[in-house]
């Protein structure tokens, strides 16, 4: 949202449409700019002429409210991995929905879920779910809520291996302020926000975060 604002601020004539895509698939989804102020934490619903759906682990579609496996299928889904079989059986799949058919679908390894209105909401990735005291926690789902406490400029959410938790949840942090911040006052924030088994088990303080070579935060640095 704070792009968007930056948008309507130096080019208010435009309008904007939010989209969520994969390198697989072109495009997969977009929010109408009427609907952004409303839903602005969604990637909105499926582009015209392709169909998106949720499937668990089980590979049965999601209910709303569910969280699952995002998957495409439509005219632009690709056709798989140059040379590389192995990773295109594993991507690219029979369309669950009808096994006998020959269609193809990409499986994204993004997990979303489907709200009432019919809009998708983004969850995390599949491989970077954290499991803390039995539950699946999304480690982008926790770094979004704790950016909305105002007072971390960059956050990363990692686990680490807790006797107790079997994965306890870290957040390393880069105060907005680092004269004024308080790891507690952070946790406080975090408790009100999220269920407990999403709160932080730790709240780190760095000057800065390491970052891959394409510039984005590195969530995998914290794991090596």
């Amino acid at each position: 949202m704070k792009l968007v604002r930056l948008y309507r601020q130096y080019v208010p004539h435009v309008r904007v449409f939010l989209m969520y895509g994969l390198s697989e698939a072109f495009r997969s989804t977009y929010l109408p700019p009427e609907e952004v102020d409303r839903h602005p934490d969604s990637i909105g619903k499926a582009i015209p002429e392709t169909e998106i759906f949720l499937v668990g682990p089980d590979n049965r579609l999601c209910n709303p409210g569910t969280l699952g496996e995002l998957v495409h299928s439509g005219p632009t889904v690709a056709l798989g991995y140059w040379n590389n079989p192995v990773a295109t059986a594993r991507v690219f799949r029979t369309d669950p929905r009808d096994p006998r058919s020959r269609r193809a679908v990409v499986y994204s390894g993004d997990l979303a879920s489907v709200d009432d209105d019919g809009l998708l909401h983004f969850r995390g990735r599949r491989d970077q779910l954290i499991k803390s005291y039995g539950y699946r926690v999304s480690p982008d789902e926790v770094e979004q809520l704790i950016y909305e406490s105002h007072a971390v400029a960059e956050v990363i959410v990692h686990g680490r291996p807790d006797d107790v938790a079997g994965t306890a949840i870290v957040a390393h942090v880069v105060p907005v302020d680092p004269r004024r911040f308080e790891a507690s006052a952070l946790l406080e924030f975090c408790r009100t926000q999220m269920p407990a088994y999403m709160v932080p088990a730790a709240i780190e303080v760095h000057e800065s975060l390491p970052r891959n070579a394409t510039g984005k935060l590195d969530r995998r640095a914290f794991s090596r």
